[in-house]
């Protein structure tokens, strides 16, 4: 089974993945996969992406030149397009693109896969978000809450997650105490976590990546079945996005 088959995705879809535990992974990995499956992809941030992240893409327009021409050209040179915002000279970070473009892009290209990376974590695996992100158009069918399974046993602190304090107002969970399934649970499912910003006619699928760190799964299953209690998400897929085969379980109620 593909990533792409493990979250239901369709052809068409607007996918947002929101979280840290490997987010861009993941959306490279799944455009990779739809091009294999046939399809064109665009893939985004309404954040922003850094440039070694850029190199991945092999093929990029700036947000300043997308018209519908070029971007068309693109995918016919690339069935898969990374579409950037404005990038800073010194560093090579480029801004997310506006929503207005965003809704351009579902307009031009209604048949395309349109992957977006809807906030960022500081390279962390675990994090609650800040009252500006995530930024999930309103077109987007699919939303992807992603968390490495690497933080389990962690200490509640910002060496180990981005926003302690945060996930601490979210979970209940004191600064400084043990990161169980528990909190990871409560904070991807909150309307206020892992749920913020969801569009109405969205679904989600929790996505626990680098599972293949944990000596046994018993912490990722023990999230799965405490997110599955939540009537708003379909499944949680236990994953290693970067392995060859990175489906490891699809957890359903």
């Amino acid at each position: 089974m593909t990533l792409a088959e493990s979250l239901g995705m369709k052809r068409d879809d607007i996918v947002a993945l929101v979280g840290g535990g490997g987010k861009t992974t993941a959306m490279f990995r799944l455009a990779r996969e739809m091009v294999d499956a046939g399809g064109r992809v665009l893939t985004t941030t309404t954040t922003k992406i850094f440039a070694a992240q850029i190199a991945l893409a092999p093929a990029h327009v700036a947000a300043a030149d997308a018209t519908r021409a070029r971007v068309t050209a693109a995918l016919a040179r690339s069935p898969h397009v990374l579409i950037i915002g404005d990038t800073e000279p010194d560093t090579g970070k480029a801004a997310g693109i506006s929503r207005a473009l965003f809704s351009d892009l579902r307009a031009w290209f209604p048949d395309a896969c349109i992957l977006n990376e809807a906030d960022g974590s500081r390279m962390r695996p675990f994090k609650a978000p800040a009252g500006h992100e995530p930024v999930i158009p309103e077109e987007t069918t699919l939303v992807v809450p992603v968390v490495g399974a690497d933080v389990f046993g962690k200490t509640l602190h910002d060496d180990h997650v981005h926003r302690p304090e945060l996930i601490s107002a979210l979970s209940g969970a004191p600064l400084g105490s043990p990161i169980t399934p528990a909190v990871v649970a409560r904070v991807l499912a909150h309307p206020d976590g892992g749920r913020k910003g969801v569009p109405a006619r969205a679904r989600v699928v929790v996505l626990i990546n680098k599972v293949e760190s944990l000596p046994d799964r018993a912490p990722a299953h023990e999230t799965a079945n405490l997110l599955l209690r939540e009537p708003a998400v379909e499944a949680v897929v236990l994953a290693a996005v970067r392995a060859h085969n990175p489906v490891l379980e699809v957890r359903t109620r």
